[in-house]
């Protein structure tokens, strides 16, 4: 298992790269590191563990489960939840530390290690690296007392889905109609329970009435929960991540926003409807967000903050900024400081929901000034015996910022993986031609990408067949630069 670029979490790849013994390093190297065992005292400490549905979950959780006794741990299990629930509960259990197994956003046969303090905030940056350097050096805890295994109650359980309904100030939607597509999300043991007990309508896809049933993972594949929005007169649509912590939202003339495009109506509603005299609500934003986008939230009367640094800014940035209301990540989602220390699909969705209500609009309303944009898209079928391991790549995501950059005004590109096979890619613009441009020049990064595994174990490009071979970047950047000059 390796550790994540922004140095968020472990994965690794089922079948490939996951070493259970290594997540049994990890986990004891966690345990002590976040001071879950003294050798002195020797005290019994609680950790709470919860995973998502991806394949390795099941296998993954027994192995962190037999490490955390070893050590002496007592181990609460919290099933499939959301890792937003397994922040909250390490915090109201008073648990020494939390532990989120999970593929995060990327391809469901990834599965990986989040960790908590006990205060709720992930384990990030420095500290995160220090739990990896132990556990390549093969960390192990030994106790005179094993610890115990304790599956969650409903009790425990609920007081997760309190927060949620608290966050949304017990306003009502009984005239509100919400398409869902959870399949395959950590988020679907609460979306009915928490939307049905607000009052909505909820409908999920394939017509089913339960939150586990089967269809399309829209979250990788939008355009078919815009699709279902459309057909089913909803009044609104979500689809949440595999991890849970990201949502993204289907409106009913087509349009979809995500993370960045709900900053901006969220901007609209604290920056006109809660800014006073004498405090200004802050937004933050990651310094990956759209480079417009913190004018437009300017605009709307909230200040924002863009914070430059990894994934550990949600938890440590705003901590010392009062008036900061929510803290915003282009790939991690969502934060409200006041709710929750991690991103949470479930949560942006309630505090949505509690917004409309409040503005007294439609999502419609709220978003009237997020543009409608041309939308071009295109499959890139990865060949047998080659892959992307992780599209979140350093070098990836600063060629797809090149690109995007060439698009006007509110343009974007986003990818996503409708088959461990495929990548779908996505191009948002205002001019035709410059979309139908930019999908093609990022087509070819995401084939100049593609790895193959050597007779070394090393991931390296494809060689393409000679008369397979496509012009060089150099060609394709120089043909978009005189593009851009001519339009």
């Amino acid at each position: 298992m390796k550790i994540t670029n922004d140095r968020s979490a472990f994965y690794g790849t089922l079948g490939e790269t996951i070493d259970i013994y290594q997540a049994e390093h990890a986990v004891a190297a966690a345990f002590v590191k976040l001071g879950g065992y003294s050798s002195v005292t020797r005290d019994r400490c609680k950790v709470v563990v919860g995973h998502d549905a991806s394949p390795a979950a099941d296998m993954m959780t027994s192995a962190v489960c037999a490490a955390l006794c070893a050590s002496g741990a007592d181990v609460i299990t919290l099933g499939v939840v959301p890792s937003g629930a397994v922040s909250y509960l390490t915090c109201v259990c008073e648990a020494v530390m939390g532990v989120m197994i999970t593929g995060g956003g990327f391809d469901k046969n990834v599965s990986g290690l989040k960790f908590y303090q006990k205060d709720g905030k992930q384990v990030t940056g420095e500290l995160l690296q220090s739990i990896h350097d132990s556990t390549d050096a093969g960390s192990s805890v030994s106790c005179k007392q094993a610890g115990t295994i304790q599956q969650a109650d409903s009790a425990i359980i609920g007081m997760y889905q309190r927060n949620l309904i608290d966050a949304s100030g017990y306003t009502m939607f009984e005239s509100l109609k919400v398409a869902v597509d959870c399949t395959e999300s950590a988020s679907a043991p609460f979306v009915k329970y928490v939307f049905e007990q607000l009052g909505a309508d909820v409908t999920f896809m394939d017509g089913a009435n339960d939150s586990d049933a089967p269809g399309t993972f829209s979250f990788e594949n939008p355009s078919a929960l815009i699709n279902y929005v459309h057909d089913t007169e909803s009044d609104i649509g979500f689809a949440f991540s595999a991890d849970g912590e990201i949502c993204i939202v289907a409106l009913p003339d087509g349009r979809l926003l995500d993370s960045e495009r709900l900053a901006e109506v969220f901007g609209r509603v604290y920056g006109r409807g809660y800014s006073t005299e004498e405090t200004t609500p802050v937004i933050m934003l990651s310094d990956n967000c759209h480079i417009a986008l913190a004018p437009y939230i300017k605009s709307m009367g909230a200040e924002t903050k863009i914070v430059t640094g990894d994934y550990s800014y949600l938890a440590e940035e705003y901590a010392g900024f009062k008036s900061v209301i929510m803290a915003v990540d282009r790939f991690n989602g969502i934060v409200f400081p006041r709710r929750s220390y991690v991103p949470d699909g479930l949560m942006t969705a309630v505090m949505l929901l509690s917004c409309m209500n409040r503005m007294g609009m439609t999502i419609g309303e709220l978003s009237a000034e997020v543009p409608k944009l041309i939308r071009s898209s295109t499959t890139v079928v990865i060949p047998s015996g080659a892959f992307i391991p992780v599209l979140r790549t350093t070098d990836l995501e600063e060629e797809i910022r090149v690109q995007r950059s060439w698009l006007s005004g509110d343009g974007r590109v986003l990818m996503y993986r409708p088959e461990a096979n495929k990548v779908e890619i996505i191009v948002e613009g205002i001019k035709a031609g410059q979309v139908s441009k930019v999908i093609e020049n990022t087509e070819a990064l995401v084939r100049k990408n593609l790895r193959v595994l050597d007779d070394t174990s090393i991931y390296r490009r494809p060689i393409p067949a000679e008369e397979n071979k496509k012009p060089s970047q150099q060609q394709a950047d120089s043909e978009f630069v005189n593009y851009k000059k001519e339009s």
